[in-house]
Protein backbone atom coordinates (compact mmCIF):
# COMPACT_ATOMS: atom_id res chain seq x y z
CA UNK A 1 0.00 0.00 0.00
CA UNK A 2 2.73 2.52 0.90
CA UNK A 3 4.42 1.66 -1.91
CA UNK A 4 1.93 2.46 -4.51
CA UNK A 5 1.25 5.49 -2.62
CA UNK A 6 5.64 6.47 -2.81
CA UNK A 7 5.35 5.57 -6.88
CA UNK A 8 1.53 7.04 -7.51
CA UNK A 9 2.66 10.25 -5.96
CA UNK A 10 6.33 10.10 -7.50
CA UNK A 11 4.78 10.20 -10.53
CA UNK A 12 3.10 12.58 -10.54
CA UNK A 13 4.93 14.83 -8.98
CA UNK A 14 7.74 14.09 -12.29
CA UNK A 15 4.93 15.16 -14.48
CA UNK A 16 4.03 18.45 -12.66
CA UNK A 17 8.10 18.89 -12.11
CA UNK A 18 7.96 18.51 -15.66
CA UNK A 19 5.43 20.53 -16.48
CA UNK A 20 6.70 23.10 -14.99
CA UNK A 21 10.02 22.81 -14.55
CA UNK A 22 11.98 20.55 -16.80
CA UNK A 23 15.55 18.99 -16.08
CA UNK A 24 16.45 19.34 -12.58
CA UNK A 25 12.14 17.53 -11.82
CA UNK A 26 13.78 14.90 -14.50
CA UNK A 27 17.04 13.98 -12.54
CA UNK A 28 15.15 14.24 -9.35
CA UNK A 29 13.23 11.44 -10.58
CA UNK A 30 15.85 9.44 -11.99
CA UNK A 31 17.70 9.89 -8.18
CA UNK A 32 14.40 8.74 -6.57
CA UNK A 33 13.84 5.97 -8.98
CA UNK A 34 17.42 4.63 -8.46
CA UNK A 35 16.59 4.76 -5.02
CA UNK A 36 13.82 2.63 -5.77
CA UNK A 37 10.55 4.87 -4.86
CA UNK A 38 8.97 4.20 -8.10
CA UNK A 39 10.02 2.41 -11.59
CA UNK A 40 12.53 4.27 -13.68
CA UNK A 41 10.57 3.90 -17.18
CA UNK A 42 7.30 4.98 -15.69
CA UNK A 43 8.93 7.91 -14.27
CA UNK A 44 10.41 8.54 -17.76
CA UNK A 45 7.03 8.19 -19.20
CA UNK A 46 5.34 10.62 -16.78
CA UNK A 47 8.39 12.99 -17.48
CA UNK A 48 7.79 12.84 -21.19
CA UNK A 49 3.73 13.51 -20.79
CA UNK A 50 4.49 16.75 -18.74
CA UNK A 51 6.95 17.87 -20.90
CA UNK A 52 5.11 17.43 -24.20
CA UNK A 53 1.96 19.42 -21.98
CA UNK A 54 4.37 22.25 -21.81
CA UNK A 55 5.47 22.69 -25.13
CA UNK A 56 1.56 21.96 -25.78
CA UNK A 57 0.84 24.80 -23.92
CA UNK A 58 3.31 27.23 -25.13
CA UNK A 59 2.55 26.15 -28.84
CA UNK A 60 -1.33 27.18 -28.51
CA UNK A 61 -0.84 29.89 -26.93
CA UNK A 62 1.48 31.06 -29.53
CA UNK A 63 -1.12 30.31 -32.05
CA UNK A 64 -4.33 31.85 -30.61
CA UNK A 65 -2.09 35.37 -29.14
CA UNK A 66 1.56 35.09 -29.98
CA UNK A 67 1.10 38.48 -31.82
CA UNK A 68 -0.90 40.39 -28.61
CA UNK A 69 2.33 38.59 -26.62
CA UNK A 70 4.99 39.78 -28.86
CA UNK A 71 4.10 43.56 -29.55
CA UNK A 72 3.63 43.26 -25.39
CA UNK A 73 7.16 42.18 -25.03
CA UNK A 74 9.80 43.87 -27.06
CA UNK A 75 12.61 41.88 -25.08
CA UNK A 76 10.87 38.38 -26.32
CA UNK A 77 10.47 40.06 -30.00
CA UNK A 78 14.39 40.09 -29.98
CA UNK A 79 14.97 36.95 -29.07
CA UNK A 80 12.39 35.84 -31.42
CA UNK A 81 14.28 37.71 -34.36
CA UNK A 82 17.42 36.44 -33.80
CA UNK A 83 16.10 33.08 -33.25
CA UNK A 84 13.78 32.95 -36.72
CA UNK A 85 17.01 33.58 -38.63
CA UNK A 86 18.16 29.94 -38.43
CA UNK A 87 14.75 28.54 -37.37
CA UNK A 88 13.54 29.59 -40.76
CA UNK A 89 15.70 27.82 -42.28
CA UNK A 90 15.47 24.31 -41.36
CA UNK A 91 12.23 24.36 -38.67
CA UNK A 92 11.35 20.75 -38.62
CA UNK A 93 14.97 19.87 -37.80
CA UNK A 94 15.49 22.39 -35.04
CA UNK A 95 12.08 21.27 -33.88
CA UNK A 96 13.01 18.17 -33.66
CA UNK A 97 16.33 18.78 -31.28
CA UNK A 98 14.95 22.32 -29.66
CA UNK A 99 15.02 20.42 -25.84
CA UNK A 100 18.88 20.65 -26.22
CA UNK A 101 19.00 23.74 -27.38
CA UNK A 102 19.03 25.46 -23.85
CA UNK A 103 17.61 28.71 -23.34
CA UNK A 104 15.75 28.73 -26.52
CA UNK A 105 13.03 26.30 -25.52
CA UNK A 106 10.32 28.50 -25.14
CA UNK A 107 11.58 30.76 -27.84
CA UNK A 108 11.37 27.73 -31.05
CA UNK A 109 7.88 26.65 -29.64
CA UNK A 110 6.52 30.12 -29.95
CA UNK A 111 7.91 30.89 -33.08
CA UNK A 112 6.79 27.34 -34.33
CA UNK A 113 2.99 28.78 -33.18
CA UNK A 114 3.58 31.91 -34.91
CA UNK A 115 4.56 30.35 -37.81
CA UNK A 116 2.95 28.20 -40.55
CA UNK A 117 3.52 24.58 -38.50
CA UNK A 118 0.70 22.22 -38.70
CA UNK A 119 -0.64 20.95 -35.33
CA UNK A 120 0.39 17.77 -36.62
CA UNK A 121 3.76 18.11 -37.54
CA UNK A 122 4.37 19.80 -33.96
CA UNK A 123 3.30 17.12 -32.31
CA UNK A 124 5.17 14.82 -34.08
CA UNK A 125 8.85 16.91 -34.40
CA UNK A 126 7.91 17.91 -30.70
CA UNK A 127 7.25 14.04 -29.30
CA UNK A 128 10.74 13.40 -31.30
CA UNK A 129 12.33 15.80 -29.28
CA UNK A 130 10.94 15.00 -26.62
CA UNK A 131 11.74 11.80 -26.44
CA UNK A 132 15.36 12.16 -27.04
CA UNK A 133 15.24 14.59 -24.46
CA UNK A 134 14.39 12.30 -21.77
CA UNK A 135 16.38 9.31 -22.82
CA UNK A 136 19.33 11.42 -22.73
CA UNK A 137 18.91 13.02 -19.43
CA UNK A 138 17.28 10.22 -17.85
CA UNK A 139 19.93 7.94 -19.31
CA UNK A 140 23.02 10.05 -17.88
CA UNK A 141 20.97 10.68 -14.75
CA UNK A 142 20.67 6.76 -14.05
CA UNK A 143 24.36 6.42 -14.59
CA UNK A 144 25.58 8.87 -12.58
CA UNK A 145 22.90 8.54 -9.85
CA UNK A 146 25.79 6.99 -7.38
CA UNK A 147 27.77 10.01 -7.96
CA UNK A 148 24.92 11.95 -7.38
CA UNK A 149 24.30 11.08 -4.42
CA UNK A 150 27.70 10.35 -3.21
CA UNK A 151 28.03 14.47 -3.53
CA UNK A 152 24.33 15.14 -1.95
CA UNK A 153 26.01 12.93 0.95
CA UNK A 154 28.91 15.36 1.00
CA UNK A 155 27.35 18.26 0.59
CA UNK A 156 24.58 17.08 3.70
CA UNK A 157 27.79 17.31 5.71
CA UNK A 158 29.10 20.99 4.73
CA UNK A 159 25.66 22.38 3.87
CA UNK A 160 25.72 25.39 7.17
CA UNK A 161 28.84 26.56 5.29
CA UNK A 162 27.31 26.09 1.54
CA UNK A 163 24.00 28.22 2.62
CA UNK A 164 25.76 30.12 4.49
CA UNK A 165 28.20 31.25 1.39
CA UNK A 166 25.33 31.39 -0.87
CA UNK A 167 23.46 33.82 1.57
CA UNK A 168 26.88 35.78 1.58
CA UNK A 169 27.07 35.91 -2.23
CA UNK A 170 22.93 36.64 -2.48
CA UNK A 171 23.76 40.05 -0.25
CA UNK A 172 26.38 41.06 -2.17
CA UNK A 173 25.03 40.62 -5.14
CA UNK A 174 21.83 42.74 -4.26
CA UNK A 175 24.03 45.24 -2.37
CA UNK A 176 25.97 46.25 -5.60
CA UNK A 177 22.89 45.88 -7.64
CA UNK A 178 20.46 47.82 -5.40
CA UNK A 179 22.48 50.61 -3.52
CA UNK A 180 22.04 54.23 -3.94
CA UNK A 181 24.04 55.40 -6.35
CA UNK A 182 25.74 58.97 -5.02
CA UNK A 183 26.10 61.21 -7.33
CA UNK A 184 27.91 64.12 -5.35
CA UNK A 185 30.38 61.72 -3.86
CA UNK A 186 31.35 60.91 -7.75
CA UNK A 187 31.57 65.17 -8.19
CA UNK A 188 33.91 65.47 -5.07
CA UNK A 189 36.63 63.16 -6.51
CA UNK A 190 36.69 64.89 -10.13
Amino acid sequence: MLESLYEGCGLLATYLGTLLEGEIMLLTSVLSAKMGLFNYYWGLVAAFFGAYTQAWFKFLIAKKQGVKLINKKPKLKEKLDNASVWFDKRPFFILSIYKFLYGMTTVIVLLSGLRDISYIRFGVHTAIAIALWVTVIGGIGYFCAEAMMENMNTLSEHKWYVIGTLVLLGLSVWFFRHRPFDKECLTLID
